[in-house]
């Protein structure tokens, strides 16, 4: 999604004008908003930007308000209650995801890798939100749209889904292993955006793992090197291959046991 870093600025540095020609002001509408320098779209975009920094569940109107340099009411005129800024920001998540939706690789593991790796990396990108998803079910896929508006979340779902559906599993499997590997996900990309690697701490803890009598605490010391070097990359990389690797093996088994079924049935 294209940044509006330059927009916030502006706004941030402007407050906003009368317009020379004003004209009836709808009911309701605040004062101020005829400028034409804010609408739905540039409030959800500077809100989007700032969940790079900020944790979703953090981001209220009124500071929405000040980042933009306008009025609450203002805010509240365009975008309505607190859910539609969550949802909104939310919705711009999951479109930045769809837009950047990887091209399917030769078999279906490797473009569930492939998958699962890009939306880890978005969640990487927008810590803000990486901080809400593992904390709240709220706007975590369905989302509160506007009329003619596209819910993203749900295309997100979809494509997510029928990336897991791609091993072939029946409807009930693919449904938990689709929950299972997007928990996951979620899960390592807030240990990483709220630096929990061990090898972002790798000094303390070397110094207080090297104070450990060995004898005492044999596997403390037998893995605290290894442990110590730790990084949210490899810990991912790790983490999924592994989950790979076990759909690999509920496939194999499922064929085998279809096979052996087969086999006994023609008898």
């Amino acid at each position: 999604m294209p940044s509006n870093n330059a927009v916030g600025k502006k706004t941030r540095s402007e407050k906003p004008r009368p317009s020379a020609a004003r004209g009836a002001r709808r009911p309701g509408r605040p004062a101020g908003a005829e400028n034409g320098l804010l609408d739905r779209k540039m409030i959800l975009s500077v809100a989007f930007d700032l969940a790079n920094d900020v944790p979703l569940a953090d981001l209220s109107i009124v500071r929405l308000a000040r980042e933009l340099g306008v009025t609450p009411p203002l805010v509240h005129y365009y975008l309505g209650s607190r859910d539609s800024l969550t949802s909104g920001v939310m919705n711009a998540f999951y479109r930045e995801l769809i837009e950047g939706w990887p091209k399917p690789r030769s078999g279906w593991r490797e473009s569930l890798e492939v998958v699962a790796s890009s939306v880890y990396e978005a969640h990487i990108r927008h810590p803000g939100i990486a901080s809400y998803v593992v904390s709240h079910n709220r706007f975590r896929m369905v989302q509160k749209v506007e009329p003619g508006e596209i819910d993203y979340g749900i295309l997100f779902f979809e494509r997510f889904v029928a990336a897991v559906r791609e091993a072939g599993f029946d409807a009930r499997s693919t449904g938990v292993y689709a929950h299972l590997l997007i928990e996951f996900i979620s899960a390592y990309a807030h240990a990483t955006v709220a630096h929990r690697w061990p090898g972002e701490h790798s000094n303390f803890l070397n110094e207080r793992l090297a104070e450990l009598n060995p004898n005492s605490f044999p596997s403390a010391h037998f893995v605290s090197k290894s442990f110590t070097r730790l990084d949210a990359g490899s810990a991912f990389a790790t983490g999924l291959r592994l989950f790979l690797h076990g759909l690999e093996f509920e496939r194999e088994q499922r064929v085998g046991k279809r096979t052996r079924s087969r086999a006994a049935s023609s008898t």
